[in-house]
């Protein structure tokens, strides 16, 4: 494994003897899991400009930067995604998924169609109804 003999009595020490920067750390560590399990959306600078505003503590950027890393923590936020205004919004399940034939009643699978135009500067809407089940002469 090519450790000499020296190193790994002064990694097994230090295992056991912390220094004080790595007490800090964990400390800090705890603050910014305690501020993240309440706001999991936000991100290391919301943090830490938290922690120095309700926790008096100094802290840089960069420190809170590494003690999320060190944590495991990313923010949960979500980015706000453009629709164009006439896109759909809301999609529903297909509950129908091509089963005609097991239609057994009338009005049980009602479709529909939209279109929208203009007649001589007029809007008009039609929208059309029908029974999917199909009646057989």
């Amino acid at each position: 494994m090519d450790i000499n003999r020296s190193g790994y009595y002064k990694w097994l020490n230090r295992k056991d003897n912390p220094s004080e920067r790595e007490i800090q750390r964990a400390k800090d560590i705890a603050i910014i899991k305690k501020i993240h399990k309440k706001h999991p959306s936000h991100g290391y600078r919301w943090i830490r400009t938290y922690a120095v505003k309700h926790y008096g503590v100094n802290w840089s950027n960069q420190h809170a930067h590494l003690c999320c890393k060190y944590a495991g923590i990313m923010s949960s936020g979500k980015h706000y995604r453009y629709v164009k205004p006439g896109d759909e919004r809301i999609k529903y399940k297909n509950l129908i998924n091509a089963s005609w034939q097991y239609l057994s009643r009338p009005l049980e699978v009602i479709v529909s169609d939209m279109t929208a135009f203009y007649v001589k500067g007029k809007y008009y809407e039609l929208t059309l109804y029908i029974d999917a089940i199909q009646k057989k002469f």
